[in-house]
């Protein structure tokens, strides 16, 4: 049994102590300075360890030298010892687990936005907005668009830097750590919130005689299980589950089509601009502002010069956008007047539709894809929570032996929310969430975005002749 606990964990993962010689000694042979590492040294010792899978480019071992640089710094590893080699391999396989592909980062996108926003977007919206709520998800969808230019620009001037880190980069640690904490305090409260929204679902519609902690609990434990697995796990798992949610929705909304009322779409905007602005502000605090929580992803995924991540995350968020304004139609050419009324709309509409004895109790599949779509949200969100708070406490992005402690506080917070009623819970979702939103992440991020480009451009007049 090996007493150093880097050769305890070398063993357990498989890596043989003669590959980590023969890597410290082709990283002996680079250069005395800080450790570089060229796409020829050492590659053939680190393909042969075992893997969850291979980065889709050829610079893996420089993505990996710059990562254990920013995380333990200099001091800590002198080039060519033997903590640099450890570290290096278990980084390496820690990368492999939650890398991404720019596609898999726009179909994580989608289901993130589209995951609880099906269940709570129509019926507050409508109740709002009126029969203009459709303007509303235009104009938010619009603004969401224009969030992916300083968030992409972000990520290709920091790669591979979360945005912990450029944040306490640009702004100084002292400021930083105040942004980041509530930036903090949002995501967990997001958590809480859309695992709060499966237990109120099926309380409400399915089980009346069930307690909420029942569904809370065992919807975290499944979620903390699955942010464990990593990040390059289950992305290929939540394409196919939202997959089938969509093909639902569709098959939903087409066969209510025979009860919409088409006279139920006018008259637009009646009541004046002032609700169509309420209600782009609601939706754009829930979901489309949500998109700056996606600076905590991007450096999972890698990009080339030649990825079009920008047009892939666009199309994500237009999708998003197109399948909201198809439930919110759906919803008020089906009950008119009275959608504003009518929580939880689209499990309400497939309860109007009847059909032969063949088919019955079509409201099931909906309430299958309203769970699963939020399940998988919530627990994208508990990832980022998790990460921002390893940056936080200066721990590796990847550390997953907080997920756990932060599972159960977000826990403990929905359920003290379920205890306070429902009427207080429908009060937080539509005012102080799209609120919380906007005040603590997107206007901070283009803070962050404008100060980045005041440093780009000085450094560039410093530098002209």
């Amino acid at each position: 049994m090996p007493a150093n606990p880097f050769d305890r964990r070398c063993e357990i993962r498989g890596l043989r102590a003669d590959r980590l010689r023969r890597c410290r000694h082709a990283y002996v042979r680079s250069q005395a300075g800080p450790p570089r590492f060229e796409p020829g040294q050492g590659q053939g010792d680190v393909r042969r360890a075992p893997a969850a899978g291979r980065l889709p480019h050829v610079d893996r071992e420089r993505m990996a030298a710059q990562l254990l640089l920013l995380r333990y710094g200099h001091s800590r590893i002198r080039p060519g010892g033997r903590l640099l080699v450890r570290i290096f391999q278990l980084e390496r396989v820690n990368c492999l687990k939650n890398a991404i592909t720019p596609t898999q980062a726009a179909i994580l996108l989608f289901v993130f936005l589209t995951g609880s926003s099906i269940i709570n977007i129509p019926a507050p919206l409508i109740a709002t907005s009126g029969t203009g709520s459709w303007i509303c998800l235009l104009a938010a969808g619009a603004a969401g668009l224009l969030l992916l230019i300083p968030l992409v620009s972000l990520a290709r001037r920091y790669p591979e830097t979360s945005y912990v880190q450029y944040v306490s980069k640009l702004l100084g640690k002292p400021l930083a750590f105040a942004i980041l904490f509530v930036f903090l305090l949002y995501q967990i409260h997001m958590v809480a919130a859309i695992v709060m929204d499966i237990a109120m679902f099926l309380k409400s519609s399915m089980m009346r005689a069930t307690y909420y902690t029942v569904f809370i609990v065992f919807t975290f434990l499944a979620s903390a299980c699955t942010v464990r697995i990593g990040l390059g796990k289950f992305v290929g798992m939540f394409g196919l589950l939202m997959l089938s949610v969509m093909i639902f929705i569709v098959f939903i909304t087409i066969l209510s089509s025979v009860r919409y009322d088409w006279h139920f779409l006018l008259p637009v905007a009646e009541d004046g601009i002032k609700p169509l602005l309420h209600g782009t502000y609601f939706v754009f605090g829930f979901p489309f502002g949500e998109v700056v929580l996606f600076t905590m992803i991007l450096p999972f995924v890698h990009l080339r010069p030649s990825d079009r991540i920008g047009r892939k995350l666009a199309l994500a968020v237009l999708l998003n956008m197109a399948s909201l304004i198809m439930v919110t139609l759906a919803t008020i050419l089906t009950f008119g007047p009275l959608a504003g009324e009518r929580k939880y709309s689209m499990f309400e509409v497939s309860r109007t539709i009847e059909m032969t004895e063949l088919f019955q109790r079509i409201e099931a599949l909906m309430g299958y894809s309203m769970i699963v779509a939020s399940f998988m949200k919530a627990s994208i969100v508990l990832f980022i929570s998790n990460a921002t708070l390893n940056g936080l406490l200066g721990l590796p992005v990847d550390n997953r032996q907080l997920i756990f402690p932060l599972t159960l506080l977000c826990a403990v917070i929905s359920i003290t929310v379920g205890m306070r009623g429902e009427a207080n819970w429908n009060f937080i979702v539509s005012g102080i969430h799209p609120l919380w939103g906007i005040l603590g992440s997107v206007l901070p991020f283009l803070v962050v975005y404008l100060v980045s480009l005041f440093r780009r451009g000085r450094k560039v007049r410093a530098g002209s002749p």
